[in-house]
């Protein structure tokens, strides 16, 4: 089994009032989860990161299109990558200003 990880920083007020890029990056249901959390900026952040970390974790060309890079929450609200029909581990967190994602990708070394 080959493990690969990816991990990912980015700046909460730097999402203030990007919608646009919300639209471009979030699958519907992230969209409409967006338009309804307290703080957009923070939830755009952290999924963004999210993404972003998947991408380093996935390290294979073509890289994934961000909007098919999807965020779900599991049991008790733990977040997971779903892409191509599978589940990947990922971890999500908030600070100040910082929103930051971890994923980890199993591999069959074959």
């Amino acid at each position: 089994m080959a493990i690969s990880t990816g991990i990912d920083l980015a700046y909460i007020p730097r999402f203030k009032q990007k919608n646009d890029l919300a639209k471009k990056i979030l699958a519907p249901h992230e969209y409409e989860a967006y338009l309804h959390h307290p703080i957009p900026e923070q939830f755009l952040a952290g999924r963004f990161a999210a993404k972003e970390a998947f991408i380093k974790a996935w390290n294979t060309l073509p890289y994934p299109n961000l909007s098919h890079i999807e965020v779900h929450l599991g049991t008790h609200g733990k977040p997971f990558i779903r892409y191509q029909q599978h589940h990947f581990a990922l971890s999500i967190a908030h600070d100040g200003d910082y929103a930051t994602a971890i994923v980890i990708i199993e591999r069959d070394a074959s």
